[in-house]
């Protein structure tokens, strides 16, 4: 028998001319992974303190809403519910971040094993996708990038496992209404899949099979994910659609994650320090070319398009985490379907078992919480968002108990507000406390004409404050980016707080 080499990166890999069966799930192996995650993560998840977002989810799911200003309302609906049942238990309000992350190593596994992928290909997907240092980092978090990146693969899956089938002449109609399903979820967590959904559209354009666009059940579950926004949808316009704001809000804030220059480097080392990168690029070729993976070539175009919509769109790098499972499954199964004798690719140490296991260990110690916190917090974002609160909200309720009676507090930003709020109660702060900044601005309003204790650089204050006096910035204990050398002012206002509200408010 003679097959035709396939083309691109000199890798001969031959197309089959027989239909494997679908191997079987490689069970022990990948859910051993998958428990071991779930191990890590769940004893590192009281280190450090809480990150300022989820001081916010609290904050938001105190007051229960169907949308917020800035997402939907998932997140700050399940931190509420979390913290009612466990008050104060970061193990408890992280348990979904966890869980969460397991099983977006077992989709990678999936993923690879509907690629036709073996049991080695399986192996190697799941604990590649389990050693991301961004999903790995973001799983010790409760976010919605911690819940987008596994809803994007379950219905990549979904999708893949439908287009098998649809090949093999036997397609179930109803994973398409579970992939409605998923994007329902991940719709009520965050906006982002529908640039995943818009690039589908378009790979399946390109690539086939079109047929997919006539199955009613896609319509259905379409209408099913279109249904669940109907609530934050009602929301934003009945508060002037502040969401429509925060890609210009994002795109601003691209230099936390660098320049669109350093967008799609960022983005592999996210993927994983060798392995993953590595097995990232080699999934997109194989997507676009390997013949075995041609029922599937409709995500590769898909990649590629949302890759180019959010470098355009200066999204972050970390957006394409997504994408990764995927990847890092058809690259698996490009890899262990290369001959004996050509796998001594310049590039084979990158996915060698021990280059796994060195950059495993070398990605824990580096992107989850050990050692002392003091190490990471200047220079680590996640860790600088965890750090310094309490003695923050002490230092600020110092300045607070030294002011006259009934003067309320406003905070530069939504951290801030929510840090407050939170820990500021044991130090004697009043609650609510007040915010411009996001989601806050719509929540409660100062009473009045009450005196303000500012926290932070307030950019409106000069234009609005009739009265202002600095008073001495709070200086942390030890350094901490973000909530150390802090302005803080009182401001008596040169007007009522409800009619100036609606023009201070602000999202970036």
């Amino acid at each position: 028998m003679t097959t035709t080499p396939a083309r691109g990166l000199g890798l001969g890999l031959p197309p089959p001319t027989v239909r494997p069966a679908l191997a079987p799930f490689a069970r022990g192996p990948v859910l051993a992974v998958a428990a071991a995650v779930a191990v890590l993560l769940g004893v590192v998840s009281a280190r450090y303190g809480w990150f300022g977002d989820e001081y916010y989810f609290l904050s938001a799911g105190a007051r229960p809403s169907t949308g917020y200003a800035d997402q939907p309302p998932l997140l700050p609906l399940l931190a509420a519910l979390l913290d009612h049942l466990a008050p104060g238990n970061l193990v408890v309000l992280r348990l979904p971040a966890t869980v969460l992350t397991a099983v977006g190593t077992v989709v990678a596994a999936l993923l690879a094993r509907e690629f036709g992928g073996g049991r080695r290909a399986q192996v190697l997907a799941t604990a590649v996708t389990a050693i991301s240092p961004y999903l790995l980092a973001t799983g010790h978090l409760l976010a919605t990038s911690t819940v987008d990146p596994v809803c994007w693969a379950t219905a990549l899956w979904l999708l893949a496992r439908w287009l098998r089938q649809e090949r093999d002449g036997a397609a179930d109609d109803r994973l398409l209404l579970g992939l409605g399903l998923v994007v329902a979820v991940a719709l009520f967590d965050k906006v982002l899949i529908v640039v995943l959904l818009g690039a589908l559209v378009v790979g399946v354009a390109v690539s086939g099979p079109r047929r997919l666009f006539g199955r009613p059940s896609l319509w259905a579950g379409t209408g099913l994910a279109a249904a669940s926004t109907v609530p934050t949808l009602v929301w934003q316009a009945r508060h002037g659609w502040p969401q429509l704001h925060m890609g210009s809000v994002v795109a601003g804030e691209s230099s936390l994650f660098g320049d669109r220059w350093q967008f799609l480097p960022r983005a592999l080392y996210y993927a994983g320090l060798a392995p993953g990168a590595v097995l990232v690029l080699l999934g997109a070729w194989a997507l676009l070319r390997h013949p075995p993976l041609a029922p599937w070539r409709s995500f590769g175009w898909a990649s590629l398009t949302v890759t180019a919509v959010l470098l355009a769109a200066g999204g972050r790098p970390y957006y394409l985490s997504g994408l990764y499972a995927v990847l890092i499954a058809a690259g698996a199964v490009a890899f262990c379907a290369l001959p004996r004798s050509r796998r001594r690719v310049w590039w084979r140490w990158a996915v060698h078992p021990a280059a796994v296991v060195v950059s495993a260990v070398l990605t824990v110690l580096w992107v989850l919480p050990f050692g002392p916190a003091s190490w990471r917090a200047p220079t680590e974002f996640e860790t600088m968002g965890q750090v310094g609160w309490p003695e923050f909200a002490a230092g600020v309720a110092r300045q607070w108990h030294a002011l006259p009676p009934g003067t309320v507090v406003v905070a530069y930003s939504y951290w801030y507000a929510a840090a407050l709020e939170h820990e500021g109660p044991r130090f004697g702060l009043p609650t609510p406390v007040y915010s411009t900044h996001r989601g806050f601005g719509y929540f409660d309003v100062p009473p009045g004409s009450a005196d303000a204790l500012l926290v932070g650089d307030v950019k409106w204050a000069p234009r609005f404050c009739r009265r202002l006096v600095l008073l001495p910035m709070y200086v942390g204990p030890r350094v901490t980016p973000v909530n150390d050398r802090v302005l803080l002012a009182v401001c008596t206002p040169s007007r009522s707080w409800a009619e100036a509200w609606p023009e201070l408010r602000n999202l970036a």
